[in-house]
């Protein structure tokens, strides 16, 4: 089955994005659901787009947060996601906020892990996906605080090529596995995409339980 994927407009560029109208959509939300004890997290954006300028992101996650603390979300009772995309941009940002980044409190870095999208995955031997999944933990450790918001357990048609249902499923669950020990690092936990999808097991979680692949791990963290 083909990936789910949002919405893509080819023609869009950076001079289009109207950050003043952001800020005052945000600035609604967080007024109206200030205060639910249910919402315990704000995002400011959605995987924005990599032609944006990391200086002016940054600038725009400042002003978000200022402008989502004024609204009445506190801090320690609701954290303000800050999303990196794609994650090769980590460094990029961890340069721009490490003088400023520890003035604003409960401010978590959101990262989405797939391994599936672009050509450079397409290559990659079925052991290097595992290697690579194994390694996300280095790049999850680089941040103050942050959480997987997106991931799931798809793989290029490459990499599973002549495999029979049955083992597709075992790589699935080793895949997963070696993606939840890399999770465990990330301080604001992970979420899968999503509970169900008709794109396929890969993306279903309800689906990935049902048949094994997937364990969500039990217990409470030890730190």
């Amino acid at each position: 089955a083909k990936p789910p994927c949002g919405h893509n407009n080819g023609t869009w560029n950076p001079k289009k994005w109207d950050s003043k109208a952001s800020l005052a959509v945000l600035k609604k939300l967080a007024e109206r659901y200030a205060g639910r004890v249910c919402v315990c997290g704000i995002g400011v954006a959605n995987e924005p787009s990599e032609d944006m300028r990391a200086e002016e992101l940054a600038r725009y996650y400042e002003e978000a947060v200022q402008t989502v603390r004024q609204a009445g979300m506190r801090a320690g009772e609701v954290a303000v996601v800050l999303p990196i995309f794609t994650e090769y941009r980590v460094n990029e940002f961890l340069k721009l906020w490490e003088e400023h980044y520890p003035k604003y409190e409960d401010c978590v870095f959101d990262l989405h892990f797939y391994q599936c999208f672009g050509s450079n995955w397409t290559w990659l031997s079925l052991e290097r996906h595992m290697h690579e999944a194994v390694q996300r933990k280095s790049v999850l450790e680089k941040l103050p605080m942050c959480c997987v918001s997106e991931w799931s357990v798809a793989l290029p048609e490459a990499a599973t090529r002549g495999s029979s249902a049955e083992e597709k499923r075992e790589i699935y669950k080793r895949f997963a596995q070696k993606q939840l020990e890399a999770y465990e690092t990330a301080t604001h936990g992970w979420f899968f995409w999503t509970w169900r999808d008709s794109a396929g097991l890969e993306w279903n979680l309800q689906e990935c339980l049902r048949q094994g692949v997937l364990q969500v791990p039990t217990g409470g963290r030890d730190t």
